[in-house]
């Protein structure tokens, strides 16, 4: 019977349609109806129900930039950055001082007029605002370096909150605080008390509104030599004067000079100043409130190419915005407009206009750079310490702070994007060890796993011990002891629990005794019996060595048979026999594949016939060629860590019931599950052939020896096979898509080359895995009890 389910989704045009392939079931019929006879009692169960397999999850889209934006972004970075060369170029402080001298002596002589100054004479104007607004403090000008250091000294004529808080204090104290020639803190007190305040109310007075005029007066130079003579220091010079004074700084130097020493020189202008060659001053620069107002001058002018660049990002993102709105709505006059909400054509407050910010800050700044870097090379002759300054004076240093801060903004959106990927993957994590979980009769707990190796090691010692030949046990010997070393420092087992790690025959037999032969006795069994030793280990020319050496130790069918009773010599036969004739139903040669010929590729050879839940190929895939150097349990372990598997020792990998590993071709349908593995993945799973038909060997031979003709459990055989079958369409479709998608235009035809080779294997691998599901359900034929259609896959088809 076909079902079909129609979803109507929240939005009102959108409708989902499934076909279901569900076998007629009494548990589909109205309760009215009487179910025709011989019909199921119950639908065959899979780990895949309805629910599960019909849920969709319909994600919000999130708006990333687009070509045309970046290209945007780019443009408008690059002319707002010629306009910075050709309008701002280098920061000046020849320019800076002289424009701040210019607005310093307009402002002196403006507020001068305010106060009633008549007259256009800058001298003559300072001269008023002295006498009108005398400062206590210049009583004791002398003691604080007379007319050349005094503004610097004394903190109350410090044009900053320092300053306004030293002359209050001058007030309220009748004394004078600075500094002496030492730079150490100088408190003296003042003789003529004549312009202190007599009441609180004076002293404030005197303290703010006498103190700011008098500042006013100052900061032009002195009467005497008006607009040209000594100033008073700045905000920024004001600062570092008074922490200089502080004892933890006063005794820092700064290059040759003591700090407090080298502030001095800036202000008076000998730090600063413009030299011959013989380093004689030629014309002092000096630091002070002119030079500082100017500075910021030249700080607006570089806003200028910053500011441009913002509104041309911003105005032609919204432009762009409003057209593709009005594109895709049905605009026919301006009443129309009423229909496109402006509020997302705003460009603010999104992740698309903050990456185009930073691409277009990112380019202005870089555009900037490179103007800086290649006058100050032609200008200094090449690189030198002249070059790195002339390179700074030229560089936008606002273009510069908006890029940090661009990069800042965008970077909260890269780390959601970072967050949300990471949950992505957790949930395929989940997913897969959900998947993975199911498959309880392929998986093996820590202590077994430990049992399995254990095994291993007995088959190894019992090979080297038979072994007649010295030199050739020797190899064996150096080879066993290097597979114990990676093993225990790949699971990262504690160096005092190496010993206790791999068990001894007797704590083998140990755990076979008086126990019930399970599933997974017999998966250690047949993962025991394809281990293949002397593979290549050590990754240099030591392995040429083993190229000739083969493992003929019989420890299982002579020894382990006898420490336990649940497996006998003839299971071991049986398996071998059906490994056999699986390799040549599933490749569909009249010859029988012989054992350990199935994977003797690199891959299932590094992994020593255990098939980890991330085997060698798929973790190389999932890892990236960092882990290609690695083989074997280090590889493994080294690809589950990366990926946030953890350490093999340290209770299961996290997976679902304690699972351990997933052996028995159980790894090879995890990674078919399409639980978060990209389609590039797949196709590297599937390209290595050898890999894919060990584990469908694996597969069969356990389906047919241990689950059904031992345990008769053909419920478990049924959901491996169903979990191969819901695959292939999907599968088969990738591999579709990825012949498809082949640029026959790219000049590189290795890389077209390769991929066409992989493609042609993996459809060799996709006929393996169809094979093997065929043989997993000839083998449930066997079963009476299960009719023919209940075999039938159970999947939900989704079409658009």
């Amino acid at each position: 019977m076909s079902t079909l389910i129609n979803w109507l989704g929240k939005a009102e045009d959108l409708e989902l349609h499934y076909d279901a392939g569900v076998p007629q079931n009494s548990l589909l019929l109205h309760g009215d109806q009487t179910p025709p006879e011989n019909l199921p009692a119950i639908i065959y169960t899979t780990n895949e129900n309805l629910r599960e397999v019909s849920d969709v999850v319909w994600d919000k889209a999130v708006t990333k930039a687009d070509r045309t934006d970046y290209l945007t972004a780019v443009a408008c970075g690059a002319i707002s950055g010629l306009i910075d060369i050709f309008y701002v170029g280098e920061f000046s402080l020849d320019r800076a001082n002289e424009w701040g001298s210019e607005q310093t002596n307009k402002f002196v002589k403006k507020v001068a007029e305010l106060n009633g100054f008549k007259g256009d004479d800058l001298s003559n104007a300072i001269k008023f605002m002295e006498k009108k607004f005398p400062l206590a403090a210049d009583e004791k000008a002398p003691e604080f370096g007379g007319g050349l250091q005094h503004h610097l000294r004394d903190f109350s004529h410090h044009f900053s909150l320092g300053g306004l808080l030293c002359s209050l204090f001058t007030q309220f104290t009748g004394k004078v605080i600075g500094t002496d020639t030492n730079g150490a803190i100088l408190i003296v007190e003042l003789t003529d008390k004549s312009f202190i305040g007599k009441n609180f109310e004076d002293k404030i007075l005197f303290g703010t509104v006498n103190w700011f005029f008098h500042m006013v007066s100052d900061m032009a130079g002195s009467n005497a030599t008006a607009g040209k003579g000594t100033g008073i220091p700045g905000a920024i010079v004001s600062l570092i004067k008074e922490l200089s004074a502080v004892p933890c700084f006063r005794d820092k130097r700064i290059g040759e000079y003591d700090f407090h020493t080298w502030v001095s020189k800036l202000f008076n202008g000998t730090l600063l100043a413009k030299r011959d060659e013989n380093g004689k001053i030629l014309q002092p620069v000096k630091f002070d409130l002119r030079i500082e107002i100017g500075i910021l001058h030249e700080v607006g002018r570089q806003f200028v190419p910053v500011i441009i660049n913002e509104c041309l990002v911003r105005g032609l993102y919204f432009l762009r915005r409003l057209y593709l709105a009005i594109k895709d709505t049905e605009i026919h006059s301006i009443v129309d407009l009423q229909k496109i909400d402006l509020n997302e054509l705003l460009p603010f407050n999104n992740r698309v206009i903050i990456r185009m910010i930073t691409v277009a800050s990112g380019v202005f700044t870089a555009v900037d750079s490179v103007d800086a870097a290649v006058r100050a090379a032609i200008k200094n002759g090449g690189i030198n310490p002249k070059f790195f300054v002339d390179f700074a004076v030229r560089i936008n240093i606002v273009g510069v702070g908006r890029f940090i801060i661009a990069c800042k903004a965008d970077a909260g959106f890269i780390s959601d994007d970072i967050q949300a990927a990471k949950a992505k993957r957790d949930k395929a994590e989940q997913e897969y060890e959900k998947l993975i979980a199911d498959l309880k009769y392929l998986s093996l707990d820590y202590k077994q796993m430990r049992i399995l190796y254990s095994i291993e090691r007995q088959i190894l010692h019992d090979d080297i011990a038979a072994t007649e030949k010295d030199v050739e046990r020797q190899l064996k010997d150096r080879w066993c002891s290097e597979w114990e070393r990676r093993i225990l420092e790949s699971m990262q087992i504690a160096v005092n629990e190496h010993e206790n790690f791999f068990m001894q025959e007797s704590d083998i037999a140990g755990y076979f005794h008086e126990r019930e032969t399970t599933t997974s006795d017999f998966l250690l069994a047949m993962e025991a019996m394809l281990f293949s030793p002397y593979y290549p280990i050590f990754k240099d020319d030591t392995d040429k060595e083993y190229k000739k050496i083969k493992c003929r130790s019989k420890y299982l069918t002579e020894k382990f048979v006898t420490i336990q009773k649940g497996i006998n010599k003839s299971d071991f036969e049986s398996m071998k026999k059906a490994y056999k004739q699986a390799g040549a139903t599933i490749t569909g040669s009249t010859k029988n594949i012989i054992i350990g010929a199935v994977g003797t590729t690199l891959v299932v050879a590094a992994s020593g016939g255990l098939a980890f839940i991330f085997a060698p190929v798929i973790a190389t895939a999932l890892v990236g060629e960092t882990a290609a150097g690695l083989s074997g349990a280090a590889l493994v372990s080294y690809s589950l860590a990366a990926i946030g598997g953890g350490s093999l020792a340290a209770g299961g990998l996290g997976m679902a019931g304690g699972t351990a590993i997933i052996t028995g071709g159980g790894a090879l349908l995890g990674m078919l599950g399409g639980t978060g593995i990209s389609a590039a993945t797949t196709l590297n799973l599937l390209a290595d052939d050898g890999y894919v038909l060990s584990e469908c060997c694996k597969l069969l031979t356990f389906s047919e020896v241990v689950l059904i003709d031992r345990f008769m459990n053909y419920t478990a055989v049924a959901d491996i096979q169903n979990k191969i079958e819901y695959q292939l369409d999907d599968i088969q479709k990738e591999l579709e898509n990825l012949s498809d998608k082949e640029d026959s235009k790219s000049d590189n035809k290795a890389v077209l080359k390769e991929r066409k080779i992989k493609i042609k294997i993996a459809k060799r691998s996709i006929k393996y895995l169809r094979n093997t599901s065929d043989a997993l359900q000839k083998l449930m034929k066997k079963n009476p009890s299960i009719k023919p259609e209940r075999l039938l896959p159970q999947k939900l088809k989704c079409k658009q």
